[in-house]
């Protein structure tokens, strides 16, 4: 009886091994593929500005960029989501970009012209 107890699970472990893993997930992300959008920003107003996200999913602040300066500025992103931004001059009005339909890995710029009510917003070559 102990011999077949040991054959069998002999068997057992040796089909265990041959197994082949589940395929995996193709609509899972791994955690190799990029969480985050990147925004080049071309401030050509003299004034700072103060930037934030506004997506579906509510505000993020990006941060502020002085008044003639460019600056790239890095937000966690997660699913296809549209983004546009919020431009608060400093002293002065507030305004915001064209809406863009976003994904994780995206590189996006803004320009920010001296009249920053014509601002917008634009996918970036790779």
């Amino acid at each position: 009886m102990n011999s077949k107890v040991v054959v069998a699970l002999v068997v057992l472990t040796t089909i265990t091994a041959c197994v082949k893993r589940a395929a995996p997930n193709p609509f899972s992300r791994g955690s190799d593929e990029p969480s985050t959008v990147q925004i080049y920003v071309d401030n050509q107003n003299f004034n700072d500005l103060t930037l934030l996200a506004i997506t579906t999913r509510g505000r993020q602040p990006l941060g502020r960029i002085g008044g003639a300066t460019r600056r790239t500025f890095t937000l966690p992103w997660q699913g296809l989501d549209e983004l546009r931004i919020r431009i608060e001059v400093l002293a002065g009005q507030d305004y915001e970009s064209n809406r863009l339909n976003v994904s994780p890995g995206d590189r996006l710029e803004l320009t920010v012209p001296r009249d920053p009510r014509n601002a917008y917003l634009r996918p970036r070559g790779r």
